[in-house]
This record gives structure tokens, C-alpha cells and sequence, in this order.
């Protein structure tokens, strides 16, 4: 990671303060460009941002109706730097791979598959033979549509050893059969298999989504030790 000391921080805002001048008297046809370029600018921020970007953004969509692209590039530049350079984002808890493997439930070369399919928003595949590390409040999105932060999921792994009272690593049995009353637990709730059941529906509200990615879960991680119940 690239830290910037104070000095260093006022000169990147300065820079990011002057640089979109250079774009202000373009022509039509490359401000429509630069437009473009503002706009996945500005929805990469809204996916990946660890606060809330909705003031900005709102900002940036009233320079661009105003065709003003030049004060939406400066405004979205010094947001970068100044949220890239702030305390919350330089003390965001970065874990490996098998951490987050293990606060999903899933193996460390699912996590990977995830990363390289993007399913991690903001989350970039390492350099080869590198760990990759991921921030807390990189966003999960699953095939189904719901999102959740690594953090969200690390609280939920805590509160879950918290409940079961587990302060050593539970045997491969053990998981085995948790997993087990999991998927259990969502027969009982939903009156079937996944596949009769969430898994053959295509119109969930919210609570099933998340009940359905939780579920599918479960399944590959009982199919990957290649076991059925």
C-alpha cells in the first residue's frame, strides 16, 4: 500500500484540484468522452466506497447536466485523495484469504475463484506467488444478487463460535455436521430442498436472497468434502 505523510497528501489535493483544468476547454466531442470516464468513475466509487459516496456523487450528476465535466473530474479527484488518505481508510483490518475463507464457510481456492471473477468489489487478483489481502469492508456480491461486507461476515463467524461456545478449532467431523443441521434448519424453514425450494425461484425478496446464497453455500461446502446427508 502507498501511504502518503501530510506534505505529500496537500500536494496530491493540489494537483487534483489543477489537473481537470486542463480538460475545461475541449471540444464538444471529447467532453462527451471525458463524461464517460466520469461517470464509471464515479459508479466504481459508489460500489467500493467504505462511506457513504451519496453526496458526492450527487454532486458530480449536477456538474455533469450542467456540462460542466471539468469541475465533476476535480470534484471526484479530490474525494479519492482525501478518503484515500484518511484515518478510517488507512486503519481498515485487512485479512488473508483463509481468513475470509473462513468467515464464508467456503475453501481458500473458492475465495480465489471469487476474486477473479470480481465477485469481491474493488478486490484486484494479486501478483502471482503474492497473498492477496482483503479490507474489511470489501463488499461480497453473490450470484444472487446480495451483498455483504468481509467484516459483516467476520462478526457473524465470531457471534456463531460465540453461540456454539468454541474456543479451539472444530474437527473436520464437527463442521461436517454443522453445516449439516444448517441445511436442515433451511429445509424445515422453506418445506423442501433447495433445489424444490429457493433454488427453483426466481422472484426472492431480500430475506430469501440471502437465505438462498447462505444455503448454496452450505451445499458447496458439503459437495467439496465429498460427502452428502
Amino acid at each position: 500500500m502507498y501511504m502518503f505523510d501530510l506534505a505529500e497528501k496537500e500536494a496530491a489535493i493540489s494537483e487534483a484540484v489543477t489537473i481537470p483544468e486542463l480538460i475545461k476547454d475541449l471540444p464538444e466531442t471529447q467532453n462527451r468522452q471525458v463524461s464517460l470516464f466520469i461517470k464509471a468513475l464515479a459508479n466504481y466509487i459508489e460500489k467500493t466506497s467504505f462511506q457513504n459516496p451519496g453526496a458526492i456523487l450527487d454532486e458530480v450528476q449536477r456538474c455533469l447536466s450542467e456540462q460542466n465535466p471539468h469541475r465533476a473530474l476535480q470534484r471526484l479527484f479530490v474525494y479519492m485523495v482525501t478518503i484515500g488518505t484518511s484515518e478510517d481508510a488507512l486503519n481498515v483490518r485487512l485479512y488473508s484469504t483463509g481468513d475470509v475463507a473462513r468467515f464464508f464457510g467456503v475453501s481458500v481456492a473458492t475465495i480465489n475463484n471469487w476474486i477473479n471473477q470480481g465477485r469481491f468489489l474493488g478486490v484486484e487478483k494479486g501478483e502471482r506467488f503474492k497473498q492477496v489481502r482483503i479490507p474489511e469492508n470489501a463488499v461480497y456480491a453473490a450470484s444472487t444478487g446480495v451483498r455483504t461486507t468481509v467484516a459483516e461476515a467476520a462478526e457473524m463467524y465470531e457471534l456463531e463460535r460465540a453461540r456454539l461456545n468454541r474456543n479451539r478449532p472444530m474437527t473436520e467431523a464437527e463442521e461436517l455436521s454443522e453445516l449439516a443441521s444448517a441445511v436442515v434448519h433451511f429445509e424445515k424453514k422453506y418445506g423442501g430442498t433447495y433445489e424444490e425450494t429457493l433454488g427453483s425461484r426466481s422472484n426472492l425478496s431480500p430475506d430469501e436472497s440471502r437465505d438462498a446464497a447462505q444455503w448454496a453455500g452450505l451445499l458447496q461446502s458439503i459437495e467439496r468434502r465429498g460427502t452428502s446427508i
